[in-house]
């Protein structure tokens, strides 16, 4: 006779695999189909656009890649005290790899953010706290970035919108709200109370049509996550803000060096309005990563704006295979590093976790081993 628990967990497996199936299956018929049909090519014509990169093409691409990597690891190391500039790069490849396997991988990115930093000696607070400060750096980032595009398309010599006009300002105005929320919502203590009390009576209302069992607290959660985060990044919002700025623009002229090798005609404006968007398709999590979603939407986007149609599919399906795709490789040579570096190594001590060291070499190896209290623990998106 099987037993409740393990009946349970065996129906949860099935689920789990079945929901995986179908998402890697509309991720192909996204990519497969969709793709080529709202651009107006071939797969034909994409695979020819694609050869004409060379060995060199190849070469400087990735160095661009690998370069925006190491940027981010300075907002990774702003966000949790006491990493190095190589740990940070390790988790961050590492995690980013299994957050793209899977969908809904940000959940098992977290996990595995948790079981690396911890063997390096951090507590669960400060990972925690960690990934929340960068989940909403990240997320503020995807808001901004559209609207960013849409100015830049405004300004361009010969730019505008055209048809796109009415849609993209809709879109702009609805971003530029929640934008204002959640900016709202770390300045200001009354109003993180009152955005708790809304996000916790929409959870609510999600769980009780669900038929969930769950309890929320967001009322409380949300205003104690305000400190905490501000309490980080009072000292350390700079160096944040600028590790992320460096790694989205480094990203953004990957794309633009990929479209112009391609032989694209598109101007930098066009090419950034499409990025932003492409950003933002990447919150869509039915798919691993946002694949296909992604893809289509940006190569739709950049058609529009007057790309050629093949040369801004193949553009797209290669800025992904940098940007996704590529992360899954380098990061299992990551989760490589963290097992045989044990010079890492530090025992947890659950009374204090590592901070940095003022005056450390961010290139160093050693991570500190001075010690601040642990932070109480939060719940973020992994760093990716």
């Amino acid at each position: 006779m099987t037993a409740p628990g393990a009946r349970e967990r065996a129906i949860g497996g099935w689920w789990w695999f079945l929901r995986g199936a179908a998402s890697i299956a509309l991720a192909a018929v996204l990519l497969g189909v969709v793709l080529p049909r709202v651009t107006g090519t071939r797969w034909s014509e994409i695979s020819g656009v694609v050869g004409r990169l060379d060995a060199v093409d190849v070469a400087v691409l990735s160095a661009v890649w690998v370069f925006g990597i190491w940027l981010y690891a300075f907002t990774i190391k702003a966000s949790l005290p006491g990493l190095t500039h190589a740990q940070a790069m390790t988790v961050n490849v590492t995690t980013s790899a299994v957050s793209n396997l899977v969908p809904f991988g940000g959940a098992l990115g977290l996990a595995a953010t948790f079981a690396i930093c911890r063997t390096w000696g951090f507590t669960p607070g400060p990972v925690a706290l960690s990934a929340l400060v960068t989940g909403i750096w990240n997320v503020l980032s995807k808001l901004a970035l559209p609207m960013a595009g849409l100015m830049a398309l405004a300004v361009s010599p010969g730019g505008g919108t055209g048809g796109l006009a009415r849609p993209a300002a809709v879109g702009a105005a609805v971003l530029a709200v929640i934008l204002v929320v959640l900016i709202g919502t770390l300045a200001s203590e009354p109003l993180a109370v009152r955005t708790g009390r809304v996000a916790e009576a929409v959870g609510r209302a999600w769980l009780r049509i669900v038929r969930s069992p769950r309890r929320i607290t967001w009322d409380e959660a949300v205003p104690r996550w305000r400190n905490e985060v501000n309490g980080l990044v009072a000292g350390g919002w700079l160096t944040l803000s600028a590790g992320l700025f460096g790694f989205l623009a480094s990203q953004a002229f990957l794309l633009y060096l990929i479209l112009g090798m391609l032989g694209s005609t598109l101007g930098p404006a066009e090419v950034f309005a499409g990025f932003a968007f492409s950003r933002l398709l990447t919150t869509i999590v039915l798919t691993p990563g946002g694949t296909g979603f992604t893809e289509a939407g940006t190569a739709a986007l950049l058609v529009a704006l007057g790309g050629e149609p093949a040369v801004c599919a193949s553009g797209v399906l290669l800025f992904s295979g940098f940007v996704v795709f590529l992360e899954i490789p380098v990061g299992a040579v990551g989760s490589l590093v963290w097992l045989m570096r044990r010079s890492w190594r530090r025992p947890v001590n659950h009374q204090a976790g590592p901070t940095a060291d003022a005056t450390a070499d961010p290139g160093a190896d050693q991570p500190s081993t001075s010690s601040v209290k642990s932070a109480p623990a939060s719940r973020g998106e992994t760093t990716s």
